[in-house]
């Protein structure tokens, strides 16, 4: 168990910040009404394709921003584990 492990804590939350601004661009432009005035079958298909693309990427936006608090989450618990760990120490 001489293995240590080292967590700079400012890079992390750097890097947490950046997922989180890319997060909120997370957004599929596809248009949802292709058919207009069409009655064709593929025009019908592409509109459903596109309604569940849309779908899809509002729901990995989703899981990706709560995925972004665990991570945080986490961060700050090894933050916390590692200051009480410290303070033991101190008062050995």
């Amino acid at each position: 168990m001489g293995q240590e492990i080292k967590v700079n804590i400012g890079e992390v939350k750097q890097a947490i910040s950046k997922l989180k601004h890319s997060s909120h661009s997370i957004k599929a432009s596809v248009p949802t009404d292709v058919k207009g005035q069409n009655h064709l079958d593929a025009s019908k298909k592409i509109e459903e394709l596109n309604q569940t693309i849309n779908k899809i990427a509002a729901s990995y936006a989703s899981a990706f921003s709560k995925q972004i608090a665990q991570t945080e989450s986490a961060v700050e618990a090894i933050k916390d584990t590692d200051k009480q760990l410290a303070s033991s120490m101190k008062t050995r």
